[in-house]
Formats: structure tokens, C-alpha cells, sequence
């Protein structure tokens, strides 16, 4: 256009020039003049600032599509996306020129002049993802500056774990990934460091797809501290056991992330939905529901400057993470939910947007115009992604024309599949705006040559928000919430005011088979939202039980085609059939590991609470870092109802604050006011020492050694900080001593054998998915005897009991198991019946049958350690270490302490300072302190000014290893500021 113009122009002066110039000559003159100024109009930038974003290739090596790291598949990615600097002039600099690396997760620093992002690079198969820094301005502008490097995976610390084999290196990548730059001078990123791979996982190699994202942070630094212990890299929070994605932090300073929450049969896709947590680790709270109806994510978010939240809402896979976007605000008056009716909520074309239980108040759909589902978008009018805010409640988006969407069996029907055409548009007064048309919303940058994604304004933060960071939070590392935890110690309190203050299911909302076999379309509560075992009122709850969900860390594979002996074996333990390899070593019927860290009665019953309930409120002290679930009992142990969020507690954290028991939409009971609340003795409780400080105190102390277990006169201490129920060594024996007389081949019982003289084990007959009518059982029900994980609705534990438990009839609904009233009654003890019904309650837990150290029943978590160095004035510091293990116990005589300098004063030389807390040395022990633990498992040293003269900073490190040999090391870096 600018050369016709030129020419055009030439051309006609030459003709003035020489005279020869008519009305014609003057008349296409000014048209052309006029395109041309128009054109120059629609090209002239948008925006009075420079915005950062990501140039992803157009298509895929071997394919029009695109694979983008979203949703379910968050390791897949293209290499060759650039980062680029768009400046408001129209002009481009691009700042990582990539062809066999990719850019990915740009997030700008609080003034503006810098952008943090990741890295991917492939080595042969292996990709790794690493976090840089590039500064925008000043003297080392435009240089790559790399923060984190190769401290390999946490799986090097495991007992079991003895060869190159048995570490994750040896078949995936460390992935260090969306650094986010945090108010108090640290770096939040997400990485997979942790070695662990996800229970249930999608995909072949689920040691790969399932390879753990939690949140980590470090300090920041310009690329000098080139190791973990150098860059304080530490892990946030250890609640999370799949996928933690793109977190941001908001304006009140809390984190805002994405979060794979697939707890047991909850769901068997896709389910991320958004989580809240504090930037010490601690206060995890649901910020959208994460019970949807179906297979869409949560995803890609961002805020405002008026506070709004912003986030992509998408199904995952062939949408390349695009959907639509809704806005929320960020606080709400009373409860932070509205809850839906079970029809999806659709748009004025009749397309779902939202297929939600539960909705935060609030909520709008801000381009109503498409659709979150895996179809072509409504009239091939777009999708939407990766929302980011700028200055007056502009909006940011990665914007793709089109259809959006290659889900050939779709898609094929319509000759709709396209790849994806993403650019970079501007949506205004996002805060207020419905696009109901793309022609809303304003061009930034749209080449068909790339994709343009991950926008970001390069804009200091005051210029969007108003102040110039967010909000610092108090932090438990500095002062634990509850004076029953002290300082260091490896502990939290959880506790709530009400089991009875709880949002109830309405309708038929616990079938005892979904009407729909679809993977996504399950209407049982168990897999939808909530989890309620039966028919129950509140009279019925009892009691309640503490699940521990210890992670599965990986370890050498057992792969199909080169291990197929011991496939064979572990195969039909194991819930996916499409699983070429696997790295657990023992199998449950919900892919889980869970344990009891205790039980007990609500024992403040006997008083009624502020909304005249009977007061059901509780708190007990559980270990810290210890992912965990909250159970409700009936008097026989068995579950009512049950969490399926994973969450695991900070040293010094107590969260006393639910207000109920699934309690979203409902107002919260205040904790202060109840019995639990104010502390009242727990007393009249059957096999109790009613002297006992922790009970005194109001509190079920779960890690002093041993553990409540619910009994029928009351509760029974068992030695131990743990319990698990697995079948050979636990079930497998009270039902051969009690079953086997009638239950054999040739005898009364029929073709149900239950001592494996019909050539099957006991355990394959019992979990027989196939149905008399041929058909299969739908989760949660595995078998004709076993729902799970619900022993209260289970055939095994009625027959077990003598009575039908799930508070119905034979008569009260057609098409379920009744319950045969004419078996014989079994002389069961209350420890047998109540350990078939926790096997159950715990997901029917089985070892393979080699287990190399990482099966059920064996020690293959590491020790919990924490580690506070508190200065002291002048005189020097104080070191507090506390550390527990629930499993086989620490071994103190391991504890080892040493602290290096990292830089001298005088020479700027680095090495190892004298080891000042030398466990061998008597001397130096008598010293500086005692390694032996005082009541609260915490050891305190001391460390003298007098050593730290010509020192500017140093690292403290703690070594620590278990019983059996798992050993965890945690370490903290501390500057000298005189």
C-alpha cells in the first residue's frame, strides 16, 4: 500500500510539476491520499504503551495443530516461540530469538522494567524448562538471565530409589515454570521438583503427563546464585498432588492459581478449577467451585484494576486452552457462593457456558458470544485465552478467529477443523463490557505467519492498579497462629465449628448407577460435587476421621512391554488399562494411597451451638506438610460424607475457619463461639486419660506417637502416628477365618469364593466389575460388593455387619443390591468389622506383589523437617529444626546441621564455614546446643555473632533421615545486614 502510494504520489507531482494536471489527476490524488490515511489509521497502535507477548508458531511440525502447554497437558509444547517487545509505536524487538527452545509464562516486575518467563529446551527427548529474567532498561537490558538451575529431583532422597533408573531425570525434565514476581521480593514459580507423579494420570507414560506441578518460590537474584541452596528454592505448599498451574498474585496479596483436583473417583478427566493460598504456604481456600459438571478448567486468569478477577474457562485438549472468559468480583457479601440448579447455563444460542453446582457471586460470561465445550466456536466467530490486565480495566486476551477446535469427531462433520489463529486484542472496560461480537474488541498484533499469545502491558503496577505492589500478608514463619503449636514445630491445628452446618444434596442425587456411562457425565455425588454415602440426617453423624494422602513419588518404571512378567501381576490392581508404564507399587480402587491419622467422637453434643445445633465442633493437631482429607462418621465408623480437596497444613497454621462441613453457599457458624472454639476440656470420651494436656487443652493431638481409632465404647490409642488397612496382610485373613466355611469351591456360598480354590484370588472376586445383565458397574461402584469408598453402601461390609446400612430398604429403590436377609450372621469382633469397613473407607488399598520398598504398607514418604533461624541482635542467631516422619518415625541420631558462607567480606571467596554444629563433636554440641528433641519434636542451637565477622551471608542446612533410611535436606540462606 505504502509503495502505490509513493507512486501514486510521484506521479501525480510530476504531472502538477509539468503542468499537466486536470481534475482527474487531483481527484485520484485525494482518493488514494484518503485509503491510504485510512489504512495508516487502522494500523497505528492501539495502546500508548509497549506491551511484552509470546510469537508461537503457527502450526505444528507435522501438523496444521498447534499443541499449546493447557488444561490436561501441561508439558506439551512446541519449539520455537519467541518472546517479543511490541512497542507502542507499531515497531517489534524480538528479546529470545528461539528455534529449538520456546518461551513461555511472561509476567512483568512491579515497576515494569523487567520480565520473568520460562525457558523450554529439548535434549533429545528430555525437555527441561528453566526461569530467566530480562531487564527492559539500564546498563544489562536485553540480556537472559538465568534463575533457576539443575538441582535434580527430590526422588534421590527415597530409600527405595538406588540407581539412575529410580530417579524421574532419567525419563523427564525438571519443568520450572510462570514465575511470578511477589510483593515481598521473591519469585513464585511452579515446577515438578518434587519427584512426584500424579495418582491418576492421563496419557500412556503417566510418570511423564503426570509428573507433579506444586508451587515453589525463591529469591531473587541476576543469575549468580546458581543452586537452590544459593536462591532459598523451597516448596510453597504440599497440598497439591497434580497439577498446579499459572498462579498470579492479587491485589490483597494472596496467590491465585489453577489446581488439578481429581480426588479419588471425583472425576476421571479433567478438573482444575481456582485455588487461593497465602505467600507463606498457608490459608488454602476454593476461589470457584471445584465440582463442575463437566470437563472444563479454570485456567489462565488475571485481575483488573478495579479487583475483578478475569479467567479463561475452557475444555481441554483440542481447543488449544481457548474458550470464553468470565469476570468475578474478588470479595462478595456473605457466603462466596450461589448454588445452581444441575441444568447447565447456556447462552442465547442455546451453547453451554457453565455447567457449575456451586457459583461464585458474581459471575458473568464476558464473551457469551462462544462456547467453553470441545466444538467448533457458534458461527466460527472465535475463542478466547490468557486474559491480561493493563491500565483502566483494559483487558488483554489471546484472541483465534475461526473455528478454534480439531476434535476430528466433531469438528470432521462440519469441515470445521482449523488450526489455531491467534492474536493479541484489547477489550475495553473489561469490568463492564459484554462482547457479544469480535468486532468489539481492538487489534493489537494478528499475523497468519504466527500465533500471538501470553500478552502482558509493560506497565509499572501502580499503573494498572493504583499502588505499587500488593498487599504483604502476616506469615506463620514468623509467628505460628494458634499458642498451642510452638515455634518451629512440625505441627497445625484443623478443626471447624459444625459437622451439621453443611450444604446438603438435593434430589436424586446419589443413584446407585449414573443414568450416563460418559466419562464426563457422571450425576453421582461422589463425581460431581460432594460426597455424601447414603441416606443420613444429621442425628446420624458421629464422629470424624483425619485421611492422610501421602503423594506417590516416582521410582523405576515397570513398563508393559519390557517388564511384562511383572505387569501381568500388577496390572489388574491398577485402575487404567491404556497405561503403558507405572511407577507405584501397590493398587487401590480409586488409584490413591490413603491412611487415618486419627479418629474421634464429637464429643460437645450434649450442648447446643449459636444456630441451636448440637455443638459438632472440633480441632485437632495433625502433622504439617501432610496432605490430608476431613471424613464425617456414623457410630459405626463408616463414612457420611468426605472432603475431596487435597490440602496439607503450614508449621504453625490452624484453620478453624470453614464455618461448616462443605458449607459454600450457606452463612458460616463462627469457630470462636463454639465449645471447640473456647477450648473446653474434652472429657467422659471411654479409653481417654482425662488428664491429658492436649485434651485438657480442647484438642485431638495426632502426633504425639499414637493415635485415637473409633471403637464402640469410645476410642482406643494405637502406637504410631498412622494407620493403614491393606487387604492380604488386614482383610484377606478375617475373611478366610469367617467366610472361607461356606465360601469355597463346592460349597453353600455358591459360585462366590473366598479362599481362591477356584483357581481366582479373593481379591479379583470381590472387585468383579462385570454385572449379571453382562453389563459393567459404573464408579463409585466397582463391584456388586464394594462402593467405594463408601462402606456404609457397601454389600461386603451389610453382610459383614448383619444389616443394611445406607439408610434404606431393600424396597426403597429399584435396580440397586439389595441385601440379602437371609445370610447367616457372621460372629465378627468390632475390630474385624470396623477394619473390613475402613479398608473399604480407604479405597480397598492392595500391594503388588513385589513392592521394592514402595508398596501400601511400606515407609516411602520422606520426613517433614522445618527450619527457622531467628536473629538475635548482635549475639548471633537462634536455629529452631523440628521434623517428623508419620510412618516409620525420624531417626535423630541422623540429624546433622552445618552452615556455609557463601561470600567473605574481606576476599569475596566462597567455601564451607567451620561446621559450627557438628554432630560428632561432644564439644561443639555441649556449646551450641542439644540435637535432642524437646516435647514438640523441635531441636534449638545457637549460633554465635562471634563466627559470622567476616561474613555476609550464610546458608544453614539440615540433614535428617527416617527409620528406613528416607532422607529429607531443607536448608535457608540468610543475608548480614549491619
Amino acid at each position: 500500500m505504502a509503495n502505490t502510494f509513493y507512486f501514486a504520489t510521484f506521479r501525480i507531482i510530476f504531472d502538477i510539476q509539468n503542468q499537466e494536471a486536470t481534475m482527474k489527476h487531483l481527484l485520484l490524488a485525494y482518493f488514494i491520499f484518503c485509503i491510504f490515511e485510512f489504512r495508516i489509521a487502522q494500523a497505528t497502535p492501539a495502546l500508548d504503551y509497549d506491551i511484552i507477548y509470546v510469537r508461537y508458531p503457527a502450526e505444528a511440525r507435522k501438523s496444521p495443530f498447534v499443541n499449546i502447554p493447557q488444561g490436561e497437558k501441561a508439558y506439551v509444547i512446541e519449539m520455537g516461540a519467541d518472546l517479543v517487545l511490541h512497542k507502542k509505536d507499531g515497531s517489534e524487538l524480538i528479546l529470545v530469538d528461539c528455534k529449538r527452545c520456546s518461551v513461555m509464562d511472561p509476567m512483568m516486575s512491579f515497576d515494569g522494567t523487567t520480565v520473568y518467563y520460562s525457558l523450554n529446551k529439548r535434549r533429545g527427548k528430555i525437555v527441561t524448562s528453566w526461569i530467566y529474567k530480562m531487564h527492559l532498561k539500564g546498563p544489562s537490558a536485553f540480556k537472559a538471565i538465568r534463575l533457576t538451575f539443575d538441582d535434580g529431583f527430590d526422588s534421590k532422597y527415597y530409600a527405595a530409589n538406588t540407581t539412575e533408573e529410580h530417579y524421574q531425570s532419567h525419563h523427564f525434565g525438571i519443568r520450572d515454570m510462570a514465575p511470578v514476581p511477589l510483593a515481598d521480593g521473591r519469585i513464585l514459580f511452579t515446577s515438578n521438583r518434587s519427584g512426584l507423579t500424579a495418582f491418576d494420570s492421563l496419557g500412556y507414560n503417566p510418570y511423564e503427563v503426570g509428573s507433579v506441578q506444586q508451587l515453589y518460590v525463591m529469591s531473587d537474584h541476576e543469575g549468580s546464585d546458581n543452586n537452590k541452596f544459593l536462591s532459598n528454592i523451597e516448596r510453597l505448599e504440599a497440598g497439591t498432588l497434580h497439577l498446579a498451574q499459572h498462579p498470579m498474585q492479587l491485589s490483597d496479596g494472596r496467590i491465585l492459581f489453577t489446581t488439578w483436583q481429581d480426588v479419588a473417583d471425583k472425576y476421571q478427566y479433567g478438573m482444575s478449577s481456582l485455588f487461593t493460598v497465602h505467600p507463606d504456604g498457608s490459608n488454602l481456600q476454593q476461589f470457584t467451585e471445584p465440582h463442575d459438571k463437566n470437563k472444563f478448567l479454570d485456567h489462565f486468569i488475571t485481575q483488573l484494576s478495579d479487583s475483578t478477577v478475569v479467567s479463561a474457562y475452557y475444555y481441554p485438549s483440542f481447543d488449544y486452552g481457548f474458550g470464553v472468559l468470565w469476570r468475578a468480583p474478588l470479595e462478595s457479601v456473605g457466603p462466596d457462593f450461589l448454588r445452581f440448579s444441575n441444568k447447565p447455563e447456556k447462552n442465547a444460542k442455546g451453547y453451554t457456558v457453565n455447567r457449575r453446582g456451586f457459583e461464585r457471586k458474581g459471575t458473568v460470561i464476558i464473551t457469551p458470544h462462544s462456547t467453553p465445550r470441545d466444538i467448533p466456536s457458534p458461527g466460527s466467530s472465535g475463542k478466547y485465552s490468557m486474559p491480561s490486565a493493563t491500565k483502566d480495566n483494559g483487558l488483554l486476551v489471546a484472541y483465534s478467529k475461526g473455528s478454534v477446535n480439531h476434535f476430528g469427531a466433531v469438528c470432521k462433520k462440519r469441515n470445521l477443523c482449523e488450526s489455531l489463529k491467534s492474536g493479541i486484542y484489547l477489550i475495553d472496560n473489561a469490568n463492564k463490557n459484554i462482547i457479544n461480537s469480535p468486532n468489539q474488541l481492538v487489534k493489537i498484533v494478528d499475523s497468519p505467519d504466527h500465533n500471538e499469545i501470553w500478552p502482558r502491558a509493560v506497565l509499572p503496577y501502580n499503573q494498572i492498579y493504583g499502588i505499587p505492589k500488593p498487599n504483604i500478608l502476616p506469615s506463620v514463619d514468623t509467628k505460628t497462629e494458634d499458642d498451642r503449636l510452638a515455634r518451629a514445630e512440625p505441627a497445625s491445628i484443623v478443626g471447624t465449628s459444625s459437622m451439621y452446618n453443611r450444604d446438603k444434596l438435593s434430589g436424586n442425587s446419589d443413584p446407585f448407577q449414573s443414568k450416563s456411562s460418559k466419562r464426563e457425565l457422571h450425576d453421582g455425588n461422589w463425581t460431581v460435587n460432594g460426597a455424601e454415602a447414603g441416606v443420613f440426617t444429621n442425628s446420624d453423624i458421629y464422629a470424624v476421621r483425619i485421611i492422610g494422602t501421602p503423594p506417590k513419588p516416582f521410582t523405576k518404571v515397570i513398563n508393559k512391554y519390557q517388564d511384562n512378567k511383572r505387569w501381568k501381576k500388577a496390572e489388574r490392581l491398577i485402575g487404567h488399562k491404556n497405561y503403558e508404564g507405572i511407577v507405584e507399587r501397590y493398587g487401590s480402587y480409586h488409584m490413591e494411597r490413603w491412611e487415618i491419622l486419627g479418629e474421634f467422637p464429637l464429643n460437645y453434643k450434649s450442648v447446643p451451638d449459636n444456630q441451636g445445633n448440637p455443638d459438632s465442633s472440633w480441632a485437632a493437631k495433625i502433622p504439617a506438610d501432610t496432605p490430608f482429607l476431613i471424613q464425617t462418621l456414623d457410630k459405626n465408623g463408616m463414612t457420611l460424607n468426605s472432603e475431596l480437596t487435597w490440602r496439607a497444613l503450614k508449621p504453625g497454621e490452624a484453620r478453624t475457619d470453614c464455618g461448616g462441613c462443605h458449607a459454600h453457599a450457606i452463612e458460616p457458624l463462627e469457630f470462636s463461639d463454639t465449645f471447640a472454639g473456647m477450648r473446653v476440656p474434652i472429657q467422659g470420651v471411654s479409653g481417654t486419660e482425662q488428664s491429658a494436656p492436649d485434651l485438657m487443652n480442647g484438642l485431638w493431638d495426632l502426633t504425639k506417637g499414637e493415635i485415637p481409632l473409633l471403637n464402640k465404647e469410645g476410642v482406643e490409642y494405637i502406637k504410631g502416628a498412622v494407620v493403614g488397612v491393606e487387604f492380604n496382610r488386614d482383610v484377606k485373613p478375617i475373611l478366610k477365618n469367617n467366610c472361607s466355611t461356606c465360601h469355597t469351591k463346592g460349597g453353600s456360598g455358591g459360585s462366590f469364593v473366598l479362599d481362591g480354590s477356584n483357581g481366582r484370588s479373593v481379591w479379583e472376586t470381590l472387585s468383579d466389575n462385570k454385572r449379571s445383565n453382562g453389563k459393567k458397574f459404573i464408579v463409585p461402584q466397582k463391584s456388586k460388593y464394594i462402593r467405594v469408598p463408601q462402606a456404609r453402601q457397601s454389600l461386603l461390609t451389610w453382610v459383614v455387619y448383619g444389616e443394611r446400612l445406607d439408610g434404606r430398604t431393600n424396597e426403597s429403590r429399584k435396580n440397586d443390591i439389595d441385601f440379602p436377609v437371609n445370610h447367616p450372621s457372621l460372629n465378627l469382633s468390632d475390630k474385624d468389622k470396623r477394619t473390613v469397613a475402613r479398608w473399604i473407607d480407604l479405597g480397598g488399598p492392595i500391594d503388588f506383589p513385589q513392592t521394592d520398598g514402595m508398596g501400601y504398607t511400606d515407609d516411602n514418604q520422606l520426613p517433614v523437617v522445618t527450619l527457622k533461624v531467628d536473629k538475635e541482635d548482635e549475639y548471633g542467631y537462634t536455629i529452631l529444626i523440628g521434623a517428623i516422619d508419620v510412618h516409620s518415625g525420624i531417626n535423630w541420631s541422623s540429624l546433622n546441621v552445618t552452615v556455609e558462607q557463601t561470600a567473605s567480606k574481606s576476599d569475596k571467596s566462597k567455601g564451607l564455614l567451620e561446621s559450627i554444629l557438628d554432630t560428632v563433636s561432644d564439644e561443639t554440641i555441649k556449646l551450641n546446643g542439644s540435637l535432642t528433641p524437646d516435647e514438640n519434636k523441635v531441636v534449638t542451637l545457637f549460633l554465635p555473632g562471634t563466627r559470622l565477622r567476616k561474613v555476609s551471608s550464610f546458608i544453614v542446612k539440615v540433614y535428617v533421615e527416617d527409620l528406613v533410611g528416607n532422607k529429607n535436606v531443607t536448608s535457608k540462606r540468610m543475608k548480614i545486614i549491619n
